[in-house]
């Protein structure tokens, strides 16, 4: 058996991939902490998304630690033969008194939460749980939209709300040379088109 890289999520290119739809998700609720699980949609999705992945590379896989990740992982896992990585430090936001209720009544993706985590506390949080983690690669970071936002925020991208759909895949790519000002980072679907990333107006505050 050949020998693995091992090697920090950050130091290179990564795959990331946003759960399938979780049972919130399908009502338009709001779920940060609370441990929804995938809908059938999701579960079709997670299946789909594995059938993307058949040709790739893959020798890691990190999970959350809310099952809806290890649930979006599993046809993944099973086909690859692989075991996931926990990393609750990756897990969603916490949104305290709006954990459960309609999306309609959180004032904004940035907004800060009574009783749950602010956006800088959640954003530090991520971005040392990314920081930390080392797994052989190529390696698939299975975890939710707040993550993906929060990991965007420390790159440099700012406050932005990219369109990640329920089990979407993409790839975070190094730049190289690193540019001398704005994120040394590029987000491209598996076909490598760049994602494009922008401040929505509501959010550039």
């Amino acid at each position: 058996m050949a020998m693995q890289t091992m090697r920090g999520l950050l130091d290179g290119p990564f795959y990331f991939m946003r759960h399938g739809e979780s049972t919130t998700n399908a009502k338009d609720h709001v779920a940060g902490l609370t441990d929804a699980h995938l809908s059938e949609i999701g579960l079709r999705q997670a299946a789909d998304a594995a059938e993307q992945l058949r040709g790739t590379d893959l020798v890691s896989v990190i999970v959350t630690g809310l099952y809806r990740t290890h649930q979006s992982a599993m046809p993944i896992l099973e086909q690859k033969g692989l075991t996931p990585f926990v990393e609750p430090g990756l897990n969603e936001r916490d949104w305290g008194e709006l954990e459960g209720r309609p999306l309609s009544e959180r004032p904004s993706t940035f907004y800060d939460p009574p009783g749950g985590e602010t956006w800088d506390a959640f954003a530090d949080r991520i971005w040392r749980a990314a920081q930390h983690v080392r797994v052989p690669v190529p390696t698939l970071l299975l975890a939710h939209s707040g993550t993906f936002r929060a990991i965007l925020y420390k790159m440099g991208f700012g406050k932005v709300r990219p369109q990640l759909g329920n089990a979407a895949l993409v790839e975070f790519r190094p730049l190289t040379p690193a540019p001398a000002e704005g994120p040394a980072w590029e987000v491209v679907d598996l076909a490598g088109v760049p994602m494009e990333i922008t401040p929505l107006k509501e959010d550039m505050t």
